[in-house]
Formats: structure tokens, sequence, C-alpha cells
């Protein structure tokens, strides 16, 4: 995806948000469930526990496990290793991944699919945990990290490819930067952020999927560089 200004922004912000020993932003973890990720696989379904962001009345029951959201990873060569990590809103992957940059933001179709996973309406996704469901999981983060160049064959099963590209047109509109064509799209980028062998958090983690409970509000905070720390101001 191409880097916006906007982006360019929310980046020097999150530096900002991770020097040791000032303020943090959220603290989260990040679990598996049985029955919801496929235990072959690395990637989704997983369990984002302890995020401010997402509301719970704005998931679906389906999406929600404990006291924690259902989402998916946006990069393939970022890990869930030493928890638990703080977090910060954006609305992009930050330094990682094999394609699209840093930062790389969330393309429209990623932004869309999660969307109606997490109103718990994804056409053809099981949501029933269990076999069907582990499988659907791989198949819709196949399809995410395709849209978001981190991987470059096809998913293998092309449910859920067949269906961003039937809602958008062609592969091009589908990876377009979704805050170009909808900034009111309620769906961002969680950065998580690890600890350095100094004690401070500036080692990148994987980047996660959220649906905001706003209709924009959130976004229009982040293009002014405030990140979370307007929703949450705890102290390391």
């Amino acid at each position: 995806m191409k880097t916006t200004e906007l982006t360019k922004k929310l980046l020097a912000a999150a530096a900002a948000v991770v020097v040791a020993g000032q303020v943090s932003a959220a603290w989260v973890t990040v679990v598996r469930t049985s029955g919801y990720y496929d235990p072959n696989y690395g990637g989704g379904e997983f369990t984002l526990k302890g995020s401010p962001w997402a509301n719970p009345a704005h998931y679906s029951s389906k999406t929600l496990v404990g006291d924690g959201f259902q989402t998916f990873c946006l990069e393939t060569d970022e890990f869930l290793d030493d928890q638990p990590f703080t977090a910060v809103l954006n609305t992009a992957a930050v330094l990682g991944g094999k394609g699209g940059g840093s930062p790389d933001p969330l393309s429209i179709g990623a932004a869309w699919l999660y969307k109606q996973f997490a109103e718990g309406n994804l056409p053809g996704y099981d949501y029933t945990p269990g076999p069907g469901r582990a499988a659907d999981a791989r198949a819709l983060q196949e399809t995410i990290w395709w849209l978001e160049d981190e991987q470059l064959a096809l998913p293998s099963d092309l449910t859920f490819y067949n269906l961003v590209i039937g809602q958008f047109g062609s592969v091009a509109a589908a990876k377009q930067d979704y805050t170009a064509v909808n900034p009111n799209f309620r769906v961002a980028v969680i950065n998580l952020w690890g600890q350095d062998d100094q004690g401070n958090w500036t080692v990148p983690k994987q980047d996660m999927l959220v649906y905001l409970p706003d209709g924009g509000v959130t976004l229009l905070l982040l293009g002014s560089g405030l990140l979370g720390l307007a929703v949450v101001r705890r102290r390391m």
C-alpha cells in the first residue's frame, strides 16, 4: 500500500509513545482459544485482551471470547512472544512485514472483511467453534495477508478472496489504502510493542485488527497524532 502523510505522522507519534519510562498506551495480551484456529497453522483467529478501543457492544457475540475479542494478524514475520505488550492505535502496520513498506496502511479489502467478521455476518464463515471455524479462520487469514502483500500466492481456499474481489470489483480496488477510500470504516490497527534487554518498550511485535466503537471519531484523533492517548493514559 502507498504511504500517506497521515501514516507518516502516525509512525512518528507511535515512536514517541513507546519511549522508555514515559507514557504507555494500553497493556494487552493475545491468546489462542481452542476451536477458533488451526493448531497446525500460525495465523488467526487470536483472542486479544485488554484493548480500550474495542467496545464489546459493537462486536457480535460470535466474535467475543471470554473478556477478549477475536482478531487477525497483518504481518507474517512478526510474532507474539514475551507478553504482555504495550499497544497503540493506528491505521497501518509498522516496522515489519514482508511487503508494503513501513508504515503499511491497511487495505480497504482487509478492513471490509474484518468488519463483516466482527459483526458476525461474514458470508461463508462458520462461526461455530470447531474444525469448520478453524478452517475458515485460516482462509480468512491467508486472504488478509494476500491483501496486505504479505503473501504472494492466492489463498488456498478462495472463499473470502472471491468475496472481497466481488465487493470491490478488482484486485487493485481491494488493495487500496482504506483511509483514502473510506476514513469512517471503523476498522483500525493495533500496533504491539515488546520490551528490549534494557527494559524499553520499543521492540515491534505483531500488528492486529480492531473494530472501533464509533463512526470515525477515533480515526480523527489518530489523524491529529494523538493515537490512543486521548483514550488511555496509563503510567508504565
